[in-house]
């Protein structure tokens, strides 16, 4: 195979995006303006994503996407972010305005390096650089590590590869060069210097307002000259668009993962759900029942970028809502109608369609060999008929009756227009168009060898049709072979006639044969080897279906077949090449029918899956504001995942987070009770609702949230030199600085990773602060059970817990239901027992912690000293916990509001509690 058609056949189904990331170290306020907080940068990012056209005449073929924020230099929180919403993501081009240095420690900047004119401000142009470097290498880190947004996807969700990202440091560029390129470079991509994108782009006043985003584009266009070719090909090729990190749900990397987003990658550090399997390890697998490729791959985009804007929600919700409640007309959407593209993937044959027209189009301007593999062009253009002919019509049928009760239902209860219109009326547009490409397809191909072999009709050229006399003729001979070889077969075995099989070889196995006959009887070998050596018989492959073998003759004609089916595809090249220019000028047609099939198969997926939930999902009320009142309230909420493990009876349980009232709730309970299960089945369903789905509830009350993060599990970062308690530590930093009012925050444990004090003391900080400063809502899980306090403190904090029943002795049994209230008991020692720890450990762990209990700590000194001897150094320790109580208890007390004698009076009585009077 030629190195041409190693390329066509390896045509991505959908093209990675690229992202450009422009860091400036002192730029660092949302204004511009220097500040001296060295915890954050000021980012420009510029991606460039495939863009699918809407209409014939539209030339855009990629679109530039860009963004400016601040974010945290240590984790990079809101690029981590932003990368999930961009995925599949190939290439990553990262650069700093400012210059850094080289292994040596020399400073570069424009990609030259520069020499001090004195010794200060050599020193002072070193540090800057070996900041700038560490900087960037802290950012290359985290952007390699993201190998859940690489573009190794098999179209079905399944992971093929750890990581393919491509991440490359480019130079410093000045920034007179910098924005001469992005200028000079985008006058001809977006269709000229009069062009209505050229207008737009020259107004923007947020381009002109933030000069670090057209330095980023002049990065992108510097890091590959094809970014900015200037062929007529290209000119108006790209799109811009400005855009925001709060147009989407945002969900960072350890947020995904914490809801189990998406199917685990081997060595992602992804939680795995224990029994799970593809179908129900994560939300894509549970969600997942789409009939295309191409709906499977939007349902990935529907996850990783859930909506925020209420109208659109509802658009997919009534849409899901009408499928939900026509069971019939469901089933025959999903089965007479996506099905009949089962196989199809609309999106690489578009690919292919512009590599043909491209290849063609030099071709007919002499300027290069034109399509080198003509059959593969026209199998295109067969795929390009199928779907006109056979797989547009029956779906349009189908919809036909849907979008009637669509009209209906509208008229009956004024519901806002849903997607299934939207989705008829453009497939509809769409299959008219497609008729024209349709007679260019019934005119060229030759139907009746079509799908064996794809070649033009011999009609349309004299020295076609002698070929095409010769490859009858082959044909006939085949025939004659066939029949011979059955009565050769059945006279020497006796088992009759029609025994032996002919059979087409697959083009990529290694062999240099058209075709084989097949025995299915794998013992026959022996016998073929012997009685019919003389007949020219060669034994290829014995594998378990039958036996492979062929004759001379059949050797000789199959290569006649080869060398007349090249002389045939040679011949038809000026024809196919003429052809193909047509056919890929509806490859944007294509593009339409691509995004309006997807979205109508995930829309049938999510009411596929609502309608068989054995425990039913329900359609949640969404709201969209900040008032007092609104929250999330769920009934008899489940785990999307976790309800769908084998053998699982889960156990449902409610919500309630309310603005003003009980916005953060703090779950308390033993270990193993299920209470990580329960706050992630919180960001699952509110992820679940804002693609437009119903959820797993018996009833449900959204307000719209911005952003879902998450603080969960315990993992350190060697290879960046983070322990286990920083990372905690950086994730919640990063939490507190990008959440708002409209933010849903996860957090399973904080503070564990230091003493019990400092622990508790930052546990509780970090809860005051939201509660006090950001006001979002919040689930927090803890054994910290004196953080439930809080209850007393904030009006808006309410406490709970997950149950369990201990029977006083060994036995511990989870009951899973939360009950309102704290749980002051977190039954560790009882959990180590039931994973078999050794006794003496387990007795010994019992009467440490009755030691360390809080009751009165004069009468637990003198049990532990008749028990133990206890020495004068534990009694010290002894006294210091009960000062740490003291000291804590203390605060508590209105001292604002007491005179003296009630002062002296408390703090008496709390020295006598704590046996701390002398």
């Amino acid at each position: 195979m030629s190195s041409a058609d190693e390329e066509y056949y390896d045509l991505p189904p959908t093209e990675a995006t690229i992202v450009t990331i422009l860091l400036s170290r002192s730029a660092t306020t949302a204004n511009g303006n220097a500040t001296q907080d060295s915890s954050t940068a000021k980012l420009a990012v510029v991606a460039r994503q495939p863009h699918k056209r809407i209409h014939v005449d539209d030339v855009m073929r990629y679109k530039l996407t860009y963004f400016t924020f601040l974010d945290d230099r240590r984790s990079f929180a809101n690029v981590d972010a932003l990368l999930t919403r961009l995925a599949p993501v190939g290439t990553i081009y990262v650069a700093c305005t400012e210059g850094g240095t080289d292994s040596n420690n020399n400073n570069f900047a424009g990609g030259g390096y520069n020499g001090g004119s004195s010794s200060s401000s050599a020193t002072k142009a070193k540090k800057s650089g070996q900041e700038v470097s560490e900087l960037l290498s802290k950012l290359v880190t985290v952007l390699e590590s993201r190998n859940d947004i690489s573009n190794n996807s098999n179209g079905d969700g399944h992971q093929e590869s750890a990581n393919s990202i491509t991440v490359h440091e480019l130079p410093t560029l000045s920034k007179t060069k910098a924005t001469s390129l992005a200028n000079s470079s985008l006058r001809h991509l977006l269709g000229g210097e009069t062009s209505d994108a050229h207008l737009a782009y020259r107004g923007d006043k947020h381009l002109a307002t933030e000069p670090l985003l057209q330095w980023a584009m002049g990065y992108f266009f510097s890091a590959d000259p094809s970014y900015r070719s200037e062929s007529d090909d290209t000119c108006g090729m790209y799109g811009l668009e400005s855009g925001t990190l709060s147009s989407h749900l945002a969900l960072d990397r350890t947020a995904s993962e914490a809801i189990h987003l998406l199917p685990p990658r081997s060595g992602s550090g992804a939680a795995l759900i224990t029994g799970g399997n593809v179908g129900n390890n994560s939300l894509f697998g549970v969600l997942n029942h789409c009939k295309t490729k191409m709906g499977s791959r939007t349902l990935e985009v529907w996850l990783r970028q859930p909506l925020v804007n209420l109208q659109e929600i509802l658009r997919r919700q009534n849409a899901v809502a009408l499928l939900v409640e026509d069971s019939i007309g469901r089933d025959r959407l999903r089965e007479e109608g996506l099905g009949a593209f089962r196989g199809l993937d609309i999106d690489r044959l578009g690919n292919r369609l512009i590599a043909d027209g491209r290849a063609a189009k030099e071709y007919s301007d002499g300027k290069g060999r034109g399509i080198t593999n003509t059959s593969k062009a026209l199998e295109s253009l067969y795929k390009l008929h199928l779907i006109a002919d056979k797989c547009l019509p029956p779906l349009l049928e189908v919809m036909d009756g849907l979008v009637r009760n669509v009209e209906n239902q509208e008229q009956g209860d004024g519901r806002e227009s849903c997607a299934l219109r939207s989705a008829y009326e453009g497939l509809t547009k769409t299959c008219t168009e497609l008729g024209v490409a349709m007679n260019l397809a019934e005119k060229v191909l030759d139907f009746d060898a079509a799908p064996r072999d794809f070649r033009v009709k011999s009609a349309l050229d004299e020295q076609l049709a002698d070929v095409n006399e010769e490859l009858v003729r082959v044909d006939e001979e085949l025939q004659a072979i066939h029949a011979d070889m059955n009565d050769l077969w059945a006279e020497i075995s006796g088992k009759g006639n029609n025994q032996v099989r002919l059979e087409d070889v697959d083009a990529n196995a290694n062999t240099s044969c058209v075709w084989q006959f097949r025995l299915l009887n794998t013992n026959d070998a022996k016998l073929l080897e012997t009685e019919l050596k003389g007949h020219g018989v060669k034994v290829h492959r014995i594998l378990k279906n039958g036996v492979y073998f062929s004759t001379k003759e059949l050797q000789e004609l199959g290569t006649k077949k080869k060398d007349l089916m090249a002389e045939y595809e040679e011949k038809q090249r000026d024809i196919v090449n003429k052809c193909m220019e047509v056919a890929s000028s509806y490859v944007p047609v294509l593009e339409r029918c691509s995004v309006l099939l997807a979205e109508l198969d995930v829309i049938a997926s999510l009411a596929h899956v609502a309608a068989y939930s054995s425990s039913g999902y329900c359609r949640p009320e969404m709201t969209d504001g900040e008032d007092d009142g609104l929250g999330i309230e769920l009934k008899e909420a489940r785990h999307p995942c976790v309800e769908l493990q084998d053998d699982m009876n889960f156990i449902a349980n409610d919500f309630n987070l309310i603005f003003g009232k009980s916005s953060f709730l703090i779950v308390t309970g033993p270990n193993m009770g299920g209470k990580s299960t329960y706050i992630r089945s919180l960001g699952a369903i509110i992820t679940m609702a804002q693609i437009g789905s119903f959820v797993p509830c018996s009833a449900a009350k959204i307000n719209i949230v911005h952003h879902i993060l998450a603080r969960v599990g315990a993992g350190d970062a060697q290879d960046r030199g983070i322990s286990t308690f920083m990372a905690e530590m950086l994730e919640a930093s990063s939490i507190l600085r990008t959440s708002t009012k409209r933010s849903l925050i996860i957090i399973d444990e904080l503070g564990r990773g230091t003493s019990t004090f400092d622990g508790f003391g930052l546990a509780k900080a970090i809860s005051e602060y939201i509660v006090q400063k950001i006001g979002c809502m919040t689930v927090f899980a803890t054994h910290f059970h004196e953080l439930t306090a809080l209850e007393e403190q904030e009006a808006s904090v309410t406490n709970s817990h997950v149950t369990a029943c201990s029977d006083g002795q060994n036995g511990l049994t989870f009951l899973y239901e939360l009950r309102p209230g704290p749980c002051l008991e977190s039954f560790g020692i009882q959990v180590a027992e039931m994973a078999n720890m050794p006794q003496s450990i387990i007795i010994d762990a019992k009467r440490k912690a009755k030691q360390l209990e809080n009751f009165d700590y004069r009468k637990r000194s003198k049990v532990v000293a008749e028990d133990d001897g206890c020495t004068d150094e534990h009694e010290a320790s002894e006294k210091t916990a009960a000062a740490m109580e003291f000291l804590h208890t203390f605060r508590k007390l209105p001292v604002d509001r007491m005179d003296y004698k009630e002062m002296k009076s408390a703090v008496l009585s709390l020295l006598g509690q704590y046996g701390l009077s002398s």
